[in-house]
């Protein structure tokens, strides 16, 4: 899609729709891409049995997406001694129909990345700032300059759909950050200064919705009825799915459980209040006490590094006993934050995922012994709550794949609307 296709009043006002589904009932061709898109490549009779459509119904819609180049048709390899009649064909989204690219803003660094229509992504990039000292305009700057350069790192035809991920409170609809810890500014407009920039569509979330779309990818056993995937590592938070989307909130408050007060008058959170989940568990509240108690380097960017954090897991692992408490404490917090969201929501699942899972077996037990104690008997902290691997790479990731759901609903109006042959 190129500029000119997109008005920028459309890029402005992209609204929900993507996100939680069109006020009316959504297209046939729209289901059947959502379908691919949430659950990876599968057979006309399987897109039949899970949308309802008729053969003739899915055979004529996929003919039409195949004809655009957006759906591709790849043989099942079957085992010559299982080998009857005719091989399974499975639909396939084509990576090369279009791209799109996303970026995440964490404590004083931008990542963006491009990738291609079946999310593969081509190229990351880190790119440091002072976060907390950019206005507003120079927040939607500094995204657009991240965005540009790895855009040039892989020449070719623009993105069709860019994803925004910040850190907080976000109105994802209105496209405004209403609150961060990470920023200075409050109820700021991100996304029209970047889509006048662009020229398409702007989808913007927080890291904890983000990161909770990219675990769905991992494990499909989260894209299942109502899922709260926990989210620690830089920061903590959640992300809320229903069946692998969004949960469709007007606001991105959902995610804040990291800023629930644990102990009152506790540590300092980088919120402002003291005592909240967060400031026992992420990584730079567990670097930080640990400085105050053992000799180790000061941070950059009030963040500790990756390695940073591999040399305090070394130390737990080696034995300081006040590193070993620092761990155990974060495993306690870790325990009362999946007991809220057990407690509150009662989702199908909740999972965890983020960089601190790099000490989840320093944490392990005093997070099931904080479980036991208090959960539901209905919950097995140990059978019930998924563990999924990934760092912070997961935010641009998840980001990419609800970019690529915003080109997906674009395209189930027009499918040559996205394409970049």
């Amino acid at each position: 899609m190129s500029a000119d296709e997109f008005s920028e009043t459309d890029a402005m006002k992209n609204g929900p729709w993507p996100r939680s589904g069109p006020p009316e009932r959504e297209s046939n061709r729209a289901h059947l891409i959502r379908q691919l898109r949430r659950h990876g490549s599968m057979a006309r009779v399987e897109l039949g049995q899970r949308t309802g459509l008729s053969a003739a119904a899915v055979s004529n819609i996929t003919s039409d997406l195949i004809g655009t180049g957006m759906f591709i048709e790849a043989t099942e390899e079957v085992p010559t001694e299982n080998a009857r009649g005719r091989p399974r064909v499975n639909l396939s989204l084509n990576g090369n129909y279009a791209r799109v690219a996303a970026a995440s803003l964490r404590m004083d660094v931008v990542e963006a990345v491009v990738a291609d229509f079946a999310g593969n992504i081509f190229v990351r990039e880190e790119f440091p700032c002072s976060t907390r000292s950019l206005s507003g305009e120079q927040v939607a700057e500094q995204c657009a300059v991240a965005i540009d350069t790895v855009l040039s790192r892989v020449p070719g035809p623009l993105p069709s759909a860019i994803g925004i991920a910040v850190q907080g409170i976000i109105n994802p609809t209105e496209g405004q950050q209403v609150w961060s810890p990470i920023l200075s500014i409050r109820d700021t407009d991100i996304v029209t200064p970047l889509a006048k920039h662009f020229g398409v569509p702007i989808v913007m979330e927080n890291d904890g919705t983000a990161t909770a779309l990219a675990a769905a990818q991992r494990n499909p056993a989260l894209k299942q009825g109502l899922t709260g995937v926990l989210m620690a590592g830089h920061g903590v938070g959640m992300g809320l799915l229903v069946d692998g989307g969004p949960f469709p909130g007007p606001r991105g408050a959902s995610s804040e459980i990291g800023h629930v007060r644990r102990q009152p008058s506790g540590a300092q959170c980088r919120c402002g209040q003291r005592g909240c989940i967060e400031a026992y568990l992420a990584d730079y509240a567990l670097y930080r006490d640990a400085r105050t108690l053992t000799n180790l380097s000061i941070t950059n960017h009030q963040q500790p590094s990756e390695d940073q954090m591999q040399d305090l897991v070394r130390r737990a692992e080696q034995g300081e006993s006040p590193v070993v408490r620092i761990f155990e404490e974060a495993g306690a917090a870790l325990a009362d934050a999946v007991r809220v969201v057990a407690s509150v929501l009662g989702p199908n699942r909740i999972a965890v995922t983020g960089s601190s899972l790099r000490a989840f077996h320093l944490m392990k037990q005093a997070f099931v012994a904080g479980l036991r104690e208090s959960i539901t008997p209905a919950i097995d902290p140990e059978a019930d709550i998924l563990i999924v691997p990934g760092g912070v790479e997961m935010i641009t990731e998840g980001m990419v794949h609800l970019a690529l759901e915003q080109v997906d609903a674009i395209v189930a109006v027009d499918p040559t609307a996205a394409a970049v042959a």
